[in-house]
Order: C-alpha cells, then sequence, then structure tokens
C-alpha cells in the first residue's frame, strides 16, 4: 500500500510539473556501461520562466526495474553544492527539490546506477516531450571498455573513437525533441 501511494504521489507530482513554471533546456551526460552496471552521469539544465523564484519538485523516471535491473544508487545536487535535492525514490523514478530564481538558470548533476539483468540498457529521453519544448541543446556520449561490444543503438551515434581502452560513442543535437528512448544491446568479447 505505501509503494502504491508512494508512486501515486510521484506521479501527480510529475504531471504538475508542467505547468511551464520551469523549462528544461539542455543536458550534457555520460554514459558507462561496464560489468554489470549502467550509470548515467551528467548535468541538467533548468530555467525558471516566470518573474518570481520558483521552488516545486521534480519527477525523475528510471527505466523499468524488473526488465532492467534494480536502481543501485541516485545523487541529485545542484552543480557546485553537495547537498542533496533527492526527496524520495521509488523504483519508478526519484523526486527532487527545485529551487531557481526568477528568470533563473540552474544545472542540477545528477547520477544513478542500474544494475544490468541483461545485455542491454535503457536511459528515458522520450519524456522531453511533456515539457512541451525540444532541447535548445543535448550531448551525449557513451563509454565502455574494449572488451564489450555494442550490437545496437535506438539512436545512431554522431562518432565512434578509442581513448585510453575506452571506446566512446558521441552525439551532439540542437532543438533536438527525441522520439525514442536511448536503448543499448551489446555484448562481451569473451561471451
Amino acid at each position: 500500500m505505501k509503494s502504491t501511494l508512494a508512486t501515486l504521489f510521484l506521479l501527480i507530482a510529475w504531471n504538475s510539473v508542467f505547468s511551464q513554471k520551469i523549462g528544461f533546456f539542455k543536458e550534457e551526460l555520460t554514459f558507462t556501461i561496464d560489468t554489470g552496471l549502467f550509470v548515467v552521469d551528467g548535468l541538467y539544465y533548468f530555467r525558471n520562466n516566470t518573474g518570481a523564484e520558483v521552488k516545486q519538485m521534480l519527477f525523475y523516471p528510471f527505466p523499468d526495474v524488473e526488465e532492467f535491473g534494480e536502481i543501485a544508487f541516485i545523487k541529485i545536487t545542484k552543480t557546485g553544492d553537495t547537498v542533496s535535492q533527492l526527496a524520495t525514490q521509488t523504483t519508478k523514478g526519484a523526486l527532487f527539490k527545485v529551487q531557481i530564481n526568477a528568470h533563473g538558470e540552474t544545472p542540477f548533476h545528477i547520477s544513478y546506477g542500474q544494475k544490468l539483468k541483461a545485455n542491454q540498457a535503457k536511459y528515458i529521453i522520450t519524456t522531453t516531450q511533456k515539457w512541451g519544448k525540444p532541447f535548445e541543446e543535448a550531448s551525449y556520449r557513451l563509454e565502455v571498455p574494449s572488451f564489450i561490444i555494442i550490437t545496437d543503438f535506438s539512436i545512431q551515434p554522431d562518432s565512434l573513437f578509442l581513448e585510453d581502452k575506452l571506446q566512446i560513442n558521441t552525439w551532439k543535437r540542437t532543438d533536438f525533441m527525441p522520439d525514442v528512448d536511448f536503448d543499448f544491446e551489446f555484448k562481451t568479447d569473451y561471451q
């Protein structure tokens, strides 16, 4: 019952977010896949569209834990600050506190890890559509050790290069309204 109420609360908060007081206009993320763990780490940029300070909760969704694995950790802070903004977490996602000055912009550093159940990982990006505006800018980087081979991308990378025994794929977009999530399928060279 507690879990159901928490999930209901998260979904109500998620839907109320899109009153357009706050805009989500940019993200710069690095994904890593290593032995049994998928990590998302980066900056999420929010803008206050009003002439008054805004304080509210935002919902950060997780990929389905039944399909992709349990969340190992999540950290949410304002950039340059060490105070956690995480309010609560369920298997569906996390609520975090946002406070932005009038007409201000604030980046948040969010990092989470998901224990992988299989040779696949997902980053949910299609929720951008709920904000009603595309990202002004978005950049992504996938780093995997050389023994992991990516066999399928839902969004094809712009570039691939090697750096310090890592395979690095990158994506850069402007005016980006994604219609699919980032899905990665992979195998190891010892399978």
